[in-house]
């Protein structure tokens, strides 16, 4: 999901909703605080959408546009998600993973993530950071000299060779 393509999106305030239009009211002129922009869902096609997260309400509403309100094309219990942010990727994005669905929802400007992680923590939702396994061997390590590396070419070789020398340790990504 991403926000801002239609601009960036409006502080949280107090408006109108039905409980057709997805929750937030028994009826509609019920108020309730939200938080709505539109995101982009990446995918096969990416897609702008409307959502809007409501303070108290763990679900996030999905829109067709900001003025197509009546009806939700999809809410997602935030709840029953796993909710991570993605900073790796300019602009940032959440990643929400739901009952084996994925959802990837990019903002359009860097600082729009920031209001958006609040209105998720206003809604009940925890946010979760993405975490890397560590080898247990690097993780106590305290240098790089007891590690065997391989050079470009396939050549092993041992970090204790550069004691005493400036190292720049670089990952290729090369196989």
């Amino acid at each position: 999901m991403s926000c801002g393509v239609g601009g960036k999106p409006p502080p949280a305030a107090a408006t109108p909703s039905c409980s057709g239009g997805g929750g937030g009211g028994s009826s509609c002129g019920a108020t309730a605080p939200q938080y709505g922009g539109y995101l982009k869902k990446k995918g096969f096609v990416d897609v702008d959408r409307w959502y809007v997260a409501r303070e108290g309400d763990s679900n996030l509403y999905c829109y067709k546009d900001q003025h197509q309100t009546s009806k939700e094309l999809e809410k997602v219990d935030l709840l029953e998600s796993t909710v991570l942010t993605d900073f790796g990727i300019s602009p940032p994005a959440l990643l929400i993973e739901n009952n084996g669905k994925k959802w990837m929802l990019q903002t359009k400007e860097e600082g729009e993530i920031l209001p958006w992680l609040k209105a998720l923590e206003k809604s009940g939702v925890q946010c979760l950071e993405p975490t890397e396994e560590i080898c247990p061997l690097a993780q106590s390590a305290k240098d790089i000299y007891g590690f065997d590396c391989k050079t470009i070419d396939g050549t092993p070789v041992n970090m204790d060779k550069y004691k005493g020398y400036v190292v720049l340790v670089v990952n290729v990504a090369s196989q």
